[in-house]
């Protein structure tokens, strides 16, 4: 393990963030807002974008998604996986960052929300007002993101989104890479390697008791930093990459 914890060093970001979806304010100020969800909402986002997907929908709740897919044919939509880690009956996918590369989504428009990052989208967007923005970051995209914001008006307000209400050390590790960069004080290697550590820490003992895709998405996809350019944008209730025209859009990774 490294030396020096990250998240030790970077204490002095703590206050500039907010540690998870449960401490949301019910007023949120303006600003904006980088939703982060590492495992496994943001990162599935990211990989849809890489696969070529039009935008993403999030929906209110779970099962929203057929009243979206009845008005777009057309779509593929995510949802819950059953216990052998597949969709549920009626879904494309579910929220599997290495699963939707199994789903054709090109030029597609596509839908899935998540108890954690899908729902704190929706939190934002409905107690905020017309001068917030919400974005959704992930340790791949933490750079695409900050570099996008950097001399906006508004201040960067990073979200861990955390699990049941309670902060991850994922996304709080994600939630640090973007003030970082914001900051100019990008992480040395060293510092990188330290904070994959803590992601395969956090999660691996309870990926390791599921299916082997659990595995995958962990370590193939959820730990990866700054492989993605794609700044997903809140849009209504669409996410779409504001990044540019398309031109420096990721390959999919698998």
């Amino acid at each position: 393990m490294a030396s020096q914890p990250p998240l030790e060093i970077d204490a002095q970001y703590a206050d500039g963030l907010i540690p998870s979806r449960g401490q949301l304010p019910q007023e949120p100020e303006p600003a904006n807002y980088v939703v982060i969800d590492v495992t496994h909402y943001s990162t599935t986002v990211l990989e849809l974008f890489a696969a070529g997907a039009e935008y993403v929908h999030v929906p209110e709740e779970r099962g929203d998604e057929f009243a979206f897919l009845k008005d777009h044919p057309d779509a593929k939509i995510g949802g819950s996986s059953s216990d052998d880690y597949t969709p549920t009956e009626g879904y494309d996918f579910f929220n599997s960052p290495s699963y939707v590369h199994e789903v054709d989504v090109e030029g597609r428009p596509t839908a899935i929300t998540s108890t954690n990052g899908g729902a704190a989208v929706t939190d934002l967007r409905k107690r905020g007002g017309d001068d917030i923005d919400i974005y959704v970051g992930a340790t791949a995209n933490a750079a695409a993101v900050a570099d996008h914001l950097r001399g906006d008006d508004k201040p960067t307000i990073p979200v861990a989104a955390g699990s049941e209400l309670k902060p991850s050390p994922e996304d709080t590790v994600g939630a640090v890479l973007v003030r970082r960069y914001l900051d100019g004080n990008p992480p040395s290697e060293a510092e990188l390697a330290a904070y994959q550590e803590i992601i395969e820490a956090g999660k691996l003992a309870k990926c390791v008791d599921k299916a082997d895709i659990r595995v995958r998405d962990l370590l193939e996809y959820s730990n990866r930093i700054d492989v993605h350019t794609a700044v997903p944008k809140l849009e209504g209730q669409r996410l779409v990459d504001v990044a540019g025209d398309g031109e420096g859009r990721n390959a999919p990774s698998a």
